[in-house]
């Protein structure tokens, strides 16, 4: 998955939506008909990879529509699978009869939908290797590296398939011992393990992992057939973040991982930032101590049934956090927008503003935006945790609710807020004078240079790419002189600006001297590098300055050059140089535009 081209040819909204979303959970590129006529044309028109074709469609029916496809040289390869109500004796064979590679009932079995997608798109690189072979490494290293542990090879097969290439190196481990062998020579960014295995159980892998300082904040997420809360309190104490019981339901599996490697992705950058800070400043003035936050995390359950909020009560009681309750959404917008919040349990069926929209309104505001949000509600219908995922949801959680499963899913959730928090200003508060450029508040060129080769070195061992960005404002000098140095001091302001709001907590911006400023991407490669520096000189341009008409500056543009690390460049000063070719590049070919870095380092 992850590229592949589905047409959903279907005239029923709700199934269309819930087909779609599905389908978008996935990672697939989504095309909608909802006549056969229209799906014809957008098949001809976008060649996707498959076809779901509702059987009882206006006009010309689905059946008519395959036979249609099956006799088209261009493209009668493509699979059709019928999508139909009548789920009665015989339609299938007619559905086949008339080309169709395979036949799905409606009501769609939600946890088994995306299995059944997967089986009918070919994958020819999929179907030539060994089911139990690791698959080969992802030329895109910003892949995150997921070691598979399970002694089926079926299980890591089926576990492999539902993550793309574009997205996951996959290595594989057939048991506990080969597990650890792995894990300690290739630092995996996570671990889906099973539990029950010959050699060494799962648990007894997670407890050496987690008692290895090395491997110990490495994610975990136990999947096994184990189904009792026993089991999932034995895997949750020996250290794994998450359990989940087979057979999988691969849209809370794909949940799961995402949220496991965001909090993964945080914490090495946190580390990464301390590092960086300790050494630059080592040499500049004793070291400031860390200071732990003194106040207990804050949860706020957002819930209308007493019941509900009496039983949470109950469980929460000698956990380590300070629990507030509100009854509906408006009520806790506001409370979240008064600060000191840093979870929200949050359910979906509430008075007035549902859940869905208090998620969203939280997610959208850059006030709250970093507040962890888990959904909490009685439907047990995928499209519910779908949608709670789409307005911007942390995790979810079924009720009835257990209490330790409850417990595990906080804990891990308030570490990643502690490690946003602290990235966006911990140590930054404490070092302001040491490490930041005054006129823009971005970083200062030292703390850069110091940032950079440390991340840099970090990037090639761990195998993951870090892009830079070089921006330079064009005219600079010209534009000083024809308005005057405060108007150009208040330009490079407005740019820095505009540079912090266009880049994420684990980027760090920096002015590089004068007129020049660089950002250093870590887990970013030079495509989605040129997608921020895109958005940085659009919005360059839209600087607008109150001033009177003679004193207003002309249109501001930048040049900015990109480059990544290792593929154009193996350590920090190179890629300096080859970001700064690139800017050059761009100011020779007359200014205000992107250049990006194609070749390959050398030596």
């Amino acid at each position: 998955m992850g590229n592949e081209k589905v047409l959903i040819i279907e005239d029923n909204e709700l199934n269309m939506k819930l087909v779609r979303s599905l389908l978008q959970l996935g990672k697939y590129r989504v095309f909608e008909a909802d006549n056969a006529e229209k799906g014809l044309q957008l098949m001809r028109a976008n060649r996707p990879d498959l076809v779901l074709m509702d059987i009882q469609l206006p006009g010309m029916n689905g059946l008519k529509a395959t036979q249609i496809i099956k006799k088209d040289n261009d493209l009668k390869h493509t699979p059709v699978v019928a999508l139909t109500s009548y789920a009665m004796q015989g339609d299938e064979k007619k559905a086949v009869s008339a080309g169709c590679a395979g036949y799905i009932t409606k009501p769609i079995d939600t946890r088994s939908f995306l299995d059944q997608i997967q089986k009918f798109i070919k994958h020819d690189a999929q179907e030539t290797k060994a089911p139990n072979s690791d698959r080969p490494a992802s030329q895109n290293s910003t892949c995150a590296k997921v070691l598979i542990v399970d002694d089926e090879p079926k299980n890591i097969k089926l576990l492999s398939a539902q993550m793309p290439p574009s997205e996951f190196n996959i290595i594989s481990a057939h048991g506990g011992i080969e597990a650890m062998q792995k894990i300690n020579d290739q630092h995996p960014d996570l671990i889906l393990l099973d539990i029950m295995m010959p050699d060494m159980d799962g648990y007894e892998v997670t407890r050496r992992v987690k008692a290895n300082p090395a491997t110990k904040e490495i994610p975990i997420i136990l999947i096994t057939a184990l189904d009792s809360k026993d089991d999932k309190v034995k895997g949750l104490e020996a250290g794994a973040e998450e359990f989940l019981t087979k057979p999988v339901n691969m849209a809370e599996l794909r949940t799961r991982i995402n949220s496991m490697l965001r909090l993964r992705q945080y914490r090495d950058q946190l580390k990464q930032r301390i590092q960086s800070e300790q050494n630059f400043t080592s040499s500049q003035k004793p070291r400031v101590a860390e200071q732990e936050p003194q106040d207990r995390p804050c949860v706020l359950l957002v819930e209308d049934n007493e019941k509900d909020i009496n039983i949470i009560r109950c469980f929460m009681q000698d956990q380590p956090y300070e629990l507030i309750v509100c009854r509906d959404g408006e009520e806790a917008i506001m409370m979240a927008r008064k600060g000191a919040i840093d979870l929200i349990l949050l359910d979906i069926m509430l008075p007035g503003m549902d859940g869905f929209d208090v998620c969203r309104n939280l997610k959208e505001s850059d006030e709250t935006k970093h507040i962890q949000v888990v959904v909490i509600t009685f439907l047990t219908d995928l499209e519910s945790k779908i949608k709670g995922v789409e307005m911007g949801a942390d995790d979810y959680l079924i009720k009835p609710i257990d209490k330790r499963e409850l417990a595990a899913r906080i804990k891990v959730l308030l570490q990643k807020k502690a490690y946003l928090d602290r990235l966006h200003s911990h140590y930054e508060m404490a070092l302001t004078s040491a490490i930041k450029d005054a006129p823009t508040g971005l970083y200062n060129h030292v703390y850069f240079k110091q940032f950079l080769e440390l991340e840099v070195k970090r990037a090639i061992r761990q195998e993951y790419t870090t892009a830079l960005i070089m921006i330079d404002i064009d005219d600079f000098k010209r534009f000083n002189d024809t308005y005057g140095h405060l108007t150009g001091d208040r330009v490079l302001n407005a740019i820095a600006r505009v540079i912090k709001d266009n880049v994420r907590e684990t980027d760090l911006p920096a002015r590089y001297g004068g007129e020049e400023f660089a950002i250093v991407l870590p887990y970013s490669d030079s495509t989605g590098a040129e997608t921020v520096a895109a958005r940085i000189k659009r919005d360059v341009q839209l600087i607008d300055f109150p001033c009177e008409p003679a004193d207003k500056p002309s249109k501001i543009t930048v040049s900015i050059g990109v480059a990544q690390c290792p593929l154009n460049a193996d350590t920090a000063d190179k890629l300096i140089q080859r970001a700064d070719e690139m800017l050059y590049q761009a100011k020779n070919e007359g200014k205000d535009r992107i250049r990006v870095c194609a070749g390959e380092v050398s030596n």
